[in-house]
């Protein structure tokens, strides 16, 4: 057997092995829908950007021509392969970066804490030093904030080096796709900042460009020069803070050469050794100089904080716009649904009464069914909404929706295709129309956002879903819709009082939805969901 037949054959193992890994994947996407709806989200994203760029059609004419011997040809199309793999390997380890981002900010938050009570610590001795209280006991104080501080810059360091250690990890097999890219794992404080220059959620957008950045084929950031903070961004790099240092990737640094620090690290670092001079200087009696350094370190854990929460913010930014993207994906599905179930209650409805027999309850009833996996969905995106926190009218906008597709459901149920519940079924498109548009332009503001260079301006606390202009309007659309439906109830009431049962459920409903929209107006009035 030739060396090209056995390659050939390798290849071909290698082909069947992942068409059997699509398969997988769209299994565990269905076993998973309902109790990790995020999973299953990305694996059917993953599988569908694998189809999008006709990988296992890949794999196949690998096998072909390495069977044929033009192996020139087939180490050209082994190179786009790689790429491609390596957009998908990005795309399911998006997974897990939900609970990455999570742990992020916690440790984030944490350090924020210590650095503002080093802070307020330091400003107590100042104060004192400035007052004229004892010089030696100061200084004790000093050497015990000191080394506070030191154990803070040494976590900080800790967690870099774990972090660039976990990135580092893909370099030791040059042979897997991706292994020069930094992993989501374990990223660095610095290199959290830089995640808004490719959002891990949509690579299929990108197929009209450049597609991913092939691993291998990484353009790196700007190397930073030896003893320099600063320094010009790479071309389309999005802009660091002032002075900070830009990092060098993992595939160009060789595992022997120490990374440079964090902008986080060397400035606590910095204000150690301040308070250490300054503690020198207590025990001298040189009070004015002490207070230098005093202020000197105030000034470098003040930057610190800056930069942690800088971090913070991108950390949040992150998590927003793979948020967004996966509720725009469930908002179109719902509404490519619903829009399929109304055309077919019009077609139901269209058919003549005396010819309705039993075959017309049986539709009706699969249409039912068809609802009722609209709620299901309506659901899970209400989960992603709540678990988020930030929003207050749109997890009510789509609680409403999903009462109506309740309604529609039960009324398909009955086979009562008339025109009342292709009312609501309109409502619902209306709704779901609404809301989707909405998180476009959120999408669209988010990434516009990502784009411009930012600058930290104090403490912030955590960007909401959509912002308040955004629940504004969708606050106004529910109002409309409960005016809408009041005028509609109106004509269908004789007298001055309902008297029917389903009219007068209706009207309890739709004074709830009044009530709620009073409620979620309050709390965005005082801020209750930051």
């Amino acid at each position: 057997m030739s060396a090209e037949e056995r390659l050939s054959i390798e290849q071909q193992r290698i082909a069947d092995k992942y068409k059997h890994l699509e398969e997988v994947l769209l299994r565990m996407a269905e076993l998973t829908a309902d109790t990790d709806p995020r999973r299953a989200e990305v694996l059917r994203r993953a599988v569908a950007e694998s189809k999008s760029r006709m990988v296992g059609v890949q794999f196949e004419q690998m096998v072909n021509l390495l069977a044929t011997g033009r192996l020139s040809r087939a180490l050209d199309n082994q190179k786009d392969l790689d790429r491609d793999l390596a957009v998908l390997l990005e795309l399911l380890l998006s997974e897990n970066r939900d609970k990455q981002v999570a742990s992020e900010k916690a440790k984030i938050r944490d350090y924020i804490k210590r650095v503002g009570q080093i802070i307020r610590q330091q400003k107590s001795i100042q104060g004192r030093t400035a007052g004229g209280a004892d010089p030696k006991n100061l200084s004790g104080e000093q050497e015990s904030l000191a080394k506070k501080t030191g154990d803070l810059a040494k976590d900080v360091k800790s967690h870099e080096d774990a972090a660039r250690g976990g990135a580092s990890g893909g370099n030791e097999n040059p042979d897997k796709p991706g292994g020069d890219e930094k992993s989501d794992e374990g990223k660095s404080l610095d290199d959290s900042k830089k995640d808004q220059e490719v959002p891990e959620a949509k690579p299929a957008e990108k197929d009209g460009s450049s597609d991913a950045t092939p691993s291998g084929d990484a353009k790196p950031a700007e190397t930073p020069s030896e003893g320099a903070e600063g320094g010009n961004p790479a071309e389309g790099a999005p802009s660091s803070p002032a002075g900070e240092s830009q990092p060098t990737p993992t595939g160009e640094s060789s595992p022997s050469s120490p990374a440079p620090p964090s902008r986080v690290q060397k400035s606590i670092e910095a204000a150690e050794k301040r308070m250490r001079e300054a503690r020198e200087k207590l025990e001298k009696a040189q009070r004015d100089g002490a207070l230098e350094d005093q202020e000197e370190a105030i000034r470098e854990l003040e930057q610190a904080k800056a930069e942690l929460e800088e971090i913070l913010r991108q950390l949040r930014e992150e998590e927003i716009e793979r948020m967004l993207t996966l509720l725009e994906a469930r908002f179109k599905k719902m509404l490519d649904l619903q829009r399929a179930v109304y055309k077919d209650t019009k077609r139901l409805d269209g058919v003549p009464g005396e010819q309705r027999g039993h075959d017309h309850e049986i539709e009706a009833s699969r249409l039912s069914r068809r609802q009722s996996q609209i709620v299901l969905e309506a659901d899970k995106a209400l989960l992603l909404l709540r678990e988020d926190g930030t929003s207050v009218a749109f997890p009510e906008a789509l609680s409403q929706t999903r009462d109506d597709m309740r309604q529609v459901m039960v009324r398909l149920a009955r086979a009562e295709v008339g025109s009342i519940t292709q009312s609501i079924e309109e409502d619902v498109i209306t709704a779901l129309e609404e809301m989707l548009a909405a998180l476009e332009k959120a999408l669209e503001d988010q990434e516009a956002r990502r784009g411009r260079p930012t600058q930290s301006q104090g403490a912030p606390g955590d960007p909401a879903l959509v912002d308040t202009l955004s629940e504004l309007r969708m606050i106004r659309a529910l109002q409309m819709r409960v005016n809408q439906r009041t005028v509609r109830y109106a004509k269908l009431v004789d007298g001055e009082q309902a008297e029917q049962p389903d009219l007068i459920e209706a009207l309890r409903r739709l004074a709830k939805y009044q009530s709620r929209i009073h409620e979620i107006t309050r709390d965005l009035e005082s801020g209750k969901n930051q």
